[in-house]
């Protein structure tokens, strides 16, 4: 179900009470680069007595309204979609980064971003068996 970014807080309350959807279980964020309003935020709810499953998606371009006050479960996931896509979450008690390092630059999944790795150094340690 897609709702308007303004409209989110509401439709958490109707999903939660009115449609017994209680149970927040994730949130996470897919960049549409080419889009006007390029996040897409996926929030997901399960309902215990109806044993089904409920996808709330709103759009933005650079924050969203906060969770946190009517669902205190989002607080890390906002946090780590702040971390990895730079979304920021207007209300949230404590956003900040929660995976990488306070001094890092940018945004790691956003698709702007230039597609890199760190190397590995692996030690190998050898040991033979039966030889003692």
């Amino acid at each position: 179900m897609l709702v308007p970014l303004t409209e989110l807080l509401d439709a958490v309350r109707r999903v939660r009470g009115e449609l017994n959807h209680s149970r927040f279980v994730d949130l996470t964020a897919v960049d549409r680069l080419t889009r006007e309003e390029r996040f897409e935020l996926v929030y997901l709810f399960y309902s215990l007595d109806h044993h089904t499953w409920l996808r709330l998606k709103t759009r933005t371009d650079r924050e969203a309204p906060s969770l946190t006050p009517i669902v205190s479960g989002a607080n890390w996931y906002e946090r780590e979609v702040f971390d990895l896509f730079g979304v920021s979450f207007v209300g949230h008690p404590d956003l900040q980064r929660i995976m990488l390092p306070d001094d890092w630059r940018g945004y790691p999944l956003r698709r702007t971003e230039p597609i890199g790795s760190e190397p590995v150094d692996f030690t190998v340690t050898r040991r033979v068996y039966g030889s003692d």
